[in-house]
């Protein structure tokens, strides 16, 4: 549903695209394009004047906002298909604002219901992208890296609002401290990284003459390739059948001086996102009233519970994925 931006952010963003355009800019031709659950919004405006442009407001609720600018810089820079930022203001109170190249509304989630060939051609893109992001050098700071602290704490998100708040089940408040999920959240920890998107999931990205823009990339950090594959390929968004998913893979190309995505980590990286989105959906749903997010549980525990049945019994992610099955 399309509203009006909090006033805070219209007044910024108002300000900023007449500024930037030189023309006048009314508050009221400002709505609302996506409000995310982390401080953030994201508008365009009615005027002719700002045609091309979109306006992002964010507020200091996640430390990692202030990353946008940039990351944008540097993946631009490095090649990475990203929006060019047109204008920036910094605020008060670690508020910002910032103008970016408005790459359209055909995102990969607007693709879900399109033909096969066209959906794998579109997801093609979209690897082709992370795995540019994967072979970036960064210039600037990141945010805090995947470590075993990391892993452990988006086991205990899950744990907390979907074990917990939404499934109301016992093992909510000692699930993080399982010896399983301890010693997968150390393994992986403990793996090589590379730069990482963190959330490379289908409305973040955005198709423009077959190439595959990037966005909300400001939480990027060091973690492990596998995860932002993970993050696209088992995105509970879209429920990608399994032959989709098995072609894509057999098609990936090595990664840039890495080799090709190891089993072993994809499968556990999968178990960890799963998770992770599992608890985001329940926690936005349940205490920011954004039911929209509730609909997305149940495809989610569908593809948790697939791809617990998956992991072989040799896999390091096998003693979680048992675990999970007796909860969800």
């Amino acid at each position: 549903m399309v509203s009006l931006a909090p006033p805070d952010g219209c007044v910024a963003l108002a300000e900023l695209m007449a500024d930037y355009t030189h023309t006048s800019v009314q508050i009221e031709q400002l709505m609302m394009v996506a409000e995310g659950a982390s401080g953030r919004c994201i508008m365009r405006c009615s005027s002719p004047a700002c045609a091309g442009i979109i306006g992002i407001f964010w507020t200091s609720q996640r430390a990692d906002n202030a990353s946008f600018l940039s990351a944008a810089d540097g993946l631009l820079s490095a090649g990475v298909p990203v929006p060019r930022v047109y204008a920036r203001r910094t605020l008060a109170d670690g508020c910002g604002a910032c103008l970016v190249e408005d790459l359209g509304e055909q995102s990969l989630f607007s693709l879900r219901s399109a033909p096969r060939a066209t959906r794998l051609q579109a997801y093609a893109a979209a690897l082709r992208t992370m795995r540019a992001i994967h072979a970036v050098q960064p210039s600037w700071l990141l945010q805090p890296p995947f470590d075993a602290a990391l892993y452990t704490w988006e086991q205990a998100y899950f744990a907390e609002h979907l074990l917990g708040s939404y499934l109301q089940h016992p093992l909510a408040t000692s699930f993080a401290q399982l010896p399983a999920a301890r010693e997968l959240a150390h393994w992986l920890g403990e793996l090589p990284r590379r730069p990482v998107h963190r959330d490379y999931q289908s409305q973040n990205i955005i198709l423009r003459s077959g190439t595959a823009f990037c966005i909300d990339f400001q939480g990027m950090r060091l973690g492990l390739p596998e995860y932002d594959l993970a993050s696209l390929l088992f995105d509970p968004y879209m429920e990608l059948p399994e032959d989709e998913r098995s072609a894509l893979l057999a098609q990936l190309p090595p990664e840039h001086g890495s080799g090709a995505p190891r089993q072993d980590v994809l499968l556990a990286c999968a178990l960890q996102r799963l998770m992770q989105a599992l608890g985001a959906y329940a926690n936005i749903g349940l205490n920011q009233y954004k039911d929209w997010y509730l609909q997305l549980i149940p495809p989610a525990l569908r593809s948790l519970r697939r791809l617990c049945a998956a992991i072989p019994r040799q896999s390091p992610a096998y003693p979680l994925a048992t675990c999970l099955v007796s909860v969800i």
